[in-house]
């Protein structure tokens, strides 16, 4: 029963769906050219009608053509999930004003807006931004030259921190490359 009533839905697709007695009719038919006459019958209006929308809700199935186009026209949705598997591969890029005041260059205290690139492979922050309420397209290219341009080793800053004891591994490299299978020191 089910088979023939999806069977019935996709059939209708794309023309005036009609009546869902006109579908109970056609599954009618289908069931016989299947099974034959009389094998498998076809339930009361009322329950066939219930399994139709469920069938038809479950499947995706629209019922009428008026519900055909209106999910023909739906947008896709705004936040899809986004897959990275090497560094660098993916960023983003998200301004969010702070729930705080700061005292500014002018001694007036105002909010300020934080400005992040975030490498989706590796969950890591690659540059920021603090600047007063009202990022603009200059932000953005400092924060494309900070992520681009590491800053160099300080003198203070251990060895382990340098990027050749790095154990994520970037594009052509496998894990038998040193710089993947070294360690940190003291571990």
């Amino acid at each position: 029963m089910i088979a023939a009533v999806k069977q019935a839905l996709e059939e209708q697709r794309g023309r005036s769906s009609g009546t869902l007695s006109r579908l109970r009719r056609q599954v009618d038919w289908l069931l016989q050219d299947a099974h034959g006459t009389g094998t498998v019958l076809v339930p009361p209006a009322t329950t066939f009608n219930r399994l139709v929308r469920a069938v038809a809700e479950q499947e995706g199935l629209a019922l009428t053509a008026a519900e055909e186009r209106r999910r023909a026209s739906r947008p896709l949705p705004v936040f899809t999930p986004s897959v990275a598997t090497l560094p660098g591969e993916l960023v983003m890029l998200d301004s969010t004003l702070l729930d705080v005041m700061v005292v500014c260059e002018d001694g007036r205290g105002r909010r300020p807006e934080l400005t992040m690139a975030v490498d989706v492979a590796t969950r890591s922050i690659t540059a920021a931004v603090l600047r007063p309420k009202g990022t603009k397209a200059a932000d953005a290219a400092v924060l494309l030259a900070q992520t681009l341009v590491p800053h160099p080793m300080r003198p203070t800053w251990p060895d382990y921190l340098s990027m050749a004891a790095s154990v994520i591994p970037t594009p052509g490299s496998s894990p038998s490359t040193p710089a993947c299978r070294q360690r940190r020191p003291g571990r």
